[in-house]
């Protein structure tokens, strides 16, 4: 059992991590629930879904530079 208030690890995440994505701009690096980091390549700023290139997944390296949806609850952060 975790300590309250204590930080849990990068790769627990609940599903109120979520991130609002309205407004991302395409270039940004996000993080996304499944563990990849991607880029936003596209924002129909409807709040629901983005278009992303996967730059890192160690899980699926074979992905890596394939463009797919991200929905809102998949994006838990934003990276400098």
């Amino acid at each position: 059992m975790a300590e309250p208030g204590a930080s849990k690890p990068m790769d627990q995440f609940s599903i109120n991590d979520a991130v609002l994505i309205q407004d991302l701009p395409e270039g940004i690096k996000v993080k996304l629930r499944n563990g990849a980091i991607a880029e936003v390549t596209g924002n129909p700023r409807d709040g629901g879904w983005i278009f992303v290139r996967y730059l890192e997944w160690a899980q699926h390296p074979a992905k890596v530079g394939a463009d797919e949806l991200a929905f809102c609850t998949d994006v838990i952060a934003v990276l400098p």
